[in-house]
């Protein structure tokens, strides 16, 4: 009896021995079945959230480059909008022109509004003396008048205007104390052409 428990005691160790053995190949298995999952887990997030940088970069360049081509849009208008005014100095015959003309103020017949300043002037015992220019119109063929009134009585000379590099000269006008009387004179200076017309600020003079 003694000889069969032992044979008994040892097959029981050994099937105990044995499903212990299985059970940590087992055990084994699944904690390796289980690792796998979780790195292939692990790679799948790493590999949408490359893909998710790789849209944000691509969408970050295309706002980079749309913002270049307004840019780029912007400059050719500038650039056409520069052109243009080139064009309005030299239209390409070789003749510069004053763009500051094309907004000059025109009266009901169509000329100029010239702008004509009484330089200086002088009455005293020979009568009145005046200089004058158009500052906005720069053109030979012109002429400039010199009116002085004293209600009902009204004096007039002119001069024919003189061209220089920005303005119409009128030169000297005079009008002699032999066509005035003693008093306050109310005196302008005109100026007219075919293209333009316009009359000077009046000045009040006294001749005594």
């Amino acid at each position: 009896m003694s000889g069969k428990r032992k044979k008994v005691v040892m097959i029981v160790t050994v099937v105990i021995v044995g499903l212990l053995l299985v059970g940590f190949f087992i055990w084994s298995e699944l904690s390796w079945s289980a690792h796998q999952s979780e790195i292939t887990a692990s790679t799948q997030d790493q590999s949408s959230s490359s893909q998710s940088t790789s849209q944000q970069t691509a969408t970050s360049s295309t706002a980079v480059d749309t913002g270049k081509s307004v840019s780029s849009d912007a400059a050719g208008e500038a650039s056409s909008g520069t052109s243009s005014s080139r064009d309005a100095n030299d239209p390409g015959d070789g003749v510069a022109r004053d763009t500051t003309s094309q907004a000059k103020s025109t009266d009901s017949q169509g000329r100029v509004v010239a702008e004509v300043q009484l330089t200086w002037w002088d009455a005293g015992g020979t009568g009145i003396s005046v200089n004058g220019a158009v500052n906005n119109v720069v053109e030979s063929g012109g002429t400039c008048t010199l009116t002085a009134v004293k209600n009902p009585v009204t004096r007039t000379v002119t001069h024919a205007s003189q061209v220089n590099a920005t303005t119409t000269a009128c030169g000297e006008l005079s009008i002699p104390s032999s066509q005035l009387g003693s008093g306050d004179w109310v005196i302008t200076l005109s100026y007219s052409s075919k293209t333009a017309y316009g009359v000077s600020s009046p000045q009040t003079v006294h001749i005594s």
